[in-house]
């Protein structure tokens, strides 16, 4: 499993950030395979740009989307927050786990008490299940929480717009080290 993106999106599902880590090699003997990937893709639907420069591809903003309406079913006011474990605290109180599988990955969501919602695409690449699966759901859980606690941070500044998208070179540097270490690399 790795992180293919993550999006932060606002109460009234407002675009915040939303970021993407490229699957394409970024080693230098690779540097032709991926000038064939920007050069056959001229709308960014798979380039390996669209994770350089805080975007995200067309795919990727669409599966985050997609899985709002799964994220509004799930905590929205009808649901009466069956979501949550009773007696849950800390960030498990605010893990709202798997939203959907699509294709080949699998999008988990994490709201706050502010209602800011966060959400991670993940390559479900590996076939085992069981206590391997928790395992990785409990770093996925500490990522979240991470990235909460940035998310606070950022809005601590006095000079931060509110509702509006998260332009911060600390923000996205932050969060690009969350991934690699969740990722591995």
């Amino acid at each position: 499993m790795s992180l293919v993106s993550l999006g932060v999106v606002g109460k009234d599902n407002d675009p915040l950030f939303l970021r993407e880590f490229s699957t394409v090699e970024e080693e230098d003997d690779d540097d032709e395979k991926k000038r064939d990937v920007v050069d056959n893709d001229p709308y960014g639907f798979f380039s390996a740009r669209a994770g350089q420069r805080g975007e995200s591809s067309l795919r990727h903003q669409f599966i985050v989307h997609a899985a709002l309406d799964r994220f509004e079913e799930l905590t929205g006011p009808a649901s009466g927050s069956r979501w949550r474990s009773p007696g849950s605290t800390g960030p498990d109180a605010m893990w709202v786990g798997l939203l959907s599988p699509v294709e080949d990955m699998r999008v988990y969501g994490y709201v706050t008490n502010t209602g800011v919602k966060f959400i991670g695409v993940i390559e479900d690449t590996d076939e085992v299940g069981g206590q391997h699966q928790q395992m990785r759901e409990t770093e996925l859980k500490n990522l979240f929480a991470n990235l909460h606690n940035l998310y606070v941070e950022y809005t601590l500044n006095p000079f931060t717009k509110l509702k509006s998208p998260i332009v911060s070179h600390r923000f996205e540097s932050k969060v690009v080290e969350l991934a690699k270490s969740f990722n591995g690399k």
